[in-house]
């Protein structure tokens, strides 16, 4: 992957958005780290063109956004497609995780990071399914695949 010049203030704000992680970040990070083992390594807040992600996936060009309220607005809603289309024009899958979603399972959610994870390794030109449903909502065959 080629390297980007990061200006000395972008590698401090996302030091900064680093030191001071919402409790679903804090939580998504724990569990997130523990893919390792399945060859994923994921960077927290990390700089990528003019913005900083909260998780991405460099070896298989994946993105996890987890979003709280403010992504629920119009403004918010308007700059996270505007985001969502530069990231994908350098290649990234973007995958949105609302925050409730991670605090109330951040396990789960991990599960669903690391399938989704495989499937753009095994076919990066599938779009995704969207946000993943928690274990017991939803249809039952979505939950079985959370587990």
């Amino acid at each position: 992957m080629p390297r980007t010049r990061v200006s000395f203030e972008m590698r401090q704000k996302a030091r900064s958005l680093r030191l001071h992680a919402t409790k679903a970040e804090s939580l998504l990070w724990y569990e997130l780290r523990e893919l390792t083992v399945h060859g994923l390594k994921f960077r927290r807040q990390s700089p990528i063109g003019p913005y900083i992600v909260d998780f991405v996936c460099p070896s298989v060009k994946l993105i996890v956004e987890v979003d709280g309220d403010l992504h629920e607005t119009e403004a918010g809603k308007r700059h996270d497609l505007n985001r969502d289309s530069y990231l994908q024009s350098l290649g990234y899958v973007v995958l949105r995780i609302d925050e409730p979603d991670v605090i109330n399972s951040a396990w789960h959610v991990a599960l669903f990071v690391k399938g989704e994870a495989e499937r753009v390794a095994g076919d990066p030109s599938r779009p995704l399914r969207g946000h993943p449903p928690l274990k017991g909502e939803g249809d039952a065959g979505a939950a079985e695949k959370m587990a």
